[in-house]
């Protein structure tokens, strides 16, 4: 996605792993500014006057005609026929967000990504944050407004997908002096109007559209409770149909509409419902702790992989392990998207992230991946952790090992780009072979009725021991085989199914047992390494007979 400001997740599962869904390129922050020459207190809260919207995407009225705002608008339609580009439209929603925001936007010109939010999603916009841009001074003298601005708008517009516009001003100091927020923010999605929140056990129906440039959306939402889902659709393909349900849950459900381009998947909306409960009407300004300065790339890489690991210990989930191969990956490709500006998980040069891992000859199950710009470690992680495509990787029970790559970018009212990208793999820990046998066996015999033959048994697990410890199928059958020719009286025949796996969970009994029709069952699981999933893969053999 060409989104100035925007996140982007992947979910990627290779070799013998399902493939999962992906995300997209959204770029956090891009919000060039000037330095005002005065200091401006900024508030500890942010409470906008007026009456916030009941829907999203409801009637959207016409902008009102200021000298401001008219200049603006021209200068843009004009930056856009010279570039022969559409021009953006300029919408009121917009507009109303850009004047809240220039009331509290700080010093520095960078604003909250979280306030950015609260702004947009309070008038009834779906889609993620714009790229803003602020201006200090004469906010009464449009003139020069558009000289700070003008010089800026070609860059952004050429970057593409710029959809709507909105500009806002605040007088922020005794001499008339203040704030100007200008936006300019895509869309891709279309919907029918959608309520901000709904009663006791209310469902809300997404029913929407996305552009020509997108194909296979998706919908993804996270519960009050953290845990994340992909919900079904119905539609053909660019429209589609979801429901939301509250059921018995309060509180917060943040919903994610994502498509696929030709830089990957990409998040088109995104934005909460709250659930017998009524949307926030404030939201604090204060900066944390964690939104200091990184002294290097270095030291940003470890306070997000701490942050990851913080809320993973929160929310029940493992730690991840760092590695540090991995990391030399995700440097490479965040140096990439420093270099090109564009945040994206396909790339015209290295291609996916698993193409990456591969090439790094790094074997593992399973590739996930994030990818970030933002102006703060803070700010990039509270990103992703509020896109429900994001924290199902940032939470996923797959990933064992991370490797976080930063690199920095152009400094901006004092404040530097971070370019993220965090790479996540699964290397198996190692299991209790035994109990493993048995959750295997569990799963076949919830789909057929069979008998666990002991004979069967030990075949099996010597065949898996052999495969497991580097042995061929070639290699390893013929001692095998000797053993379940003395079982010929029995059985009128032994179906035999290897595969590997890098958990468990991942087995599919009705998957492996395929037309089988057995009667007794022998399961054999080891451990060793794989030329694909790597270390530590879980090797499962299958000896199915049929008595005579």
């Amino acid at each position: 996605m060409k989104r100035p400001r925007s996140i982007a997740l992947g979910w990627f599962a290779i070799a013998l792993l399902w493939a999962a869904c992906s995300s997209a390129p959204q770029k956090v922050g891009a919000q060039p500014s000037w330095r005002p020459t005065t200091t401006v207190a900024q508030p500890a809260i942010f409470e906008p006057q007026g009456e916030a919207v009941t829907k999203y995407n409801g009637q959207v009225a016409a902008v009102v005609a200021t000298p401001l705002g008219d200049a603006t608008i021209a200068m843009v339609n004009t930056a856009a026929k010279n570039a022969n580009l559409a021009a953006p439209t300029a919408d009121a929603r917009l507009f109303a967000a850009c004047e809240e925001l220039a009331a509290v936007v700080p010093e520095n010109g960078v604003v909250a990504y979280n306030v950015v939010e609260f702004a947009m999603q309070r008038h009834g916009i779906i889609e993620p944050s714009p790229h803003l841009l602020v201006v200090w001074g004469q906010i009464d003298d449009p003139v020069a407004v558009v000289e700070q601005l003008a010089p800026r708008i070609p860059e952004i517009l050429a970057a593409g997908s710029t959809t709507r516009l909105g500009v806002g001003a605040a007088k922020r100091n005794p001499d008339g002096t203040g704030a100007v927020v200008f936006a300019l923010q895509a869309s891709n999605v279309r919907t029918s109007p959608m309520p901000r929140a709904l009663p006791d056990g209310g469902v809300v129906r997404i029913e929407g559209s996305v552009s020509a440039a997108f194909h296979e959306p998706e919908v993804f939402v996270t519960a009050p409770d953290g845990t994340t889902e992909r919900l079904p659709l119905t539609g053909d393909g660019a429209g589609f149909v979801s429901v939301v349900e509250c059921g018995a849950r309060h509180g917060k459900l943040q919903i994610e509409i994502t498509a696929n381009d030709v830089s990957g998947s990409t998040v088109l909306a995104n934005f909460p419902v709250w659930c017998h409960d009524r949307p926030p009407t404030a939201i604090a300004l204060e900066i944390d702790s964690d939104e200091r300065e990184p002294s290097s790339p270095a030291e940003a890489e470890q306070r997000l992989l701490a942050m990851v690991n913080r809320d993973r210990r929160r929310a029940g989930v493992p730690e991840l392990t760092w590695d540090d191969r991995v990391a030399t990956v995700a440097r490479g490709h965040s140096t990439e998207m420093q270099q090109t500006k564009n945040v994206a998980h396909i790339s015209p040069t290295t291609g996916s992230a698993a193409d990456r891992v591969k090439v790094a000859n790094i074997r593992t199950g399973a590739v996930l991946e994030n990818v970030a710009r933002a102006y703060g470690v803070r700010e990039a992680h509270d990103g992703l952790m509020n896109s429900p495509g994001h924290r199902a990787n940032l939470m996923s029970t797959l990933a064992t090992h991370i490797g976080v790559g930063v690199v920095f970018g152009e400094e901006i009212s004092g404040r530097r780009e971070l370019f993220v990208t965090q790479v996540f793999i699964r290397i198996p820990p190692k299991i209790d072979l035994a109990a493993g046998a048995n959750r295997v066996a569990e799963k076949l015999r919830a789909v057929r009725a069979m008998n666990r033959d002991g004979a069967l048994e030990r075949s099996a697990q010597v065949l898996a021991e052999k495969l497991a410890s580097g042995q061929t199928r070639e290699q390893a059958w013929p001692s095998v085989k000797r053993d379940l020719e003395q079982l010929g009286n029995k059985y009128r025949r032994v179906g035999s199914v290897v595969t590997v796996v890098t958990e468990i969970n991942a087995v599919d009994g009705a998957n492996l047992l395929g037309e089988y029709r057995p009667t007794d069952l022998g399961v054999g699981v080891a451990q060793g390494t794989h030329a694909e999933l790597g270390a530590s893969a879980i090797w499962i053999v299958l000896l199915m007979g049929e008595t005579r």
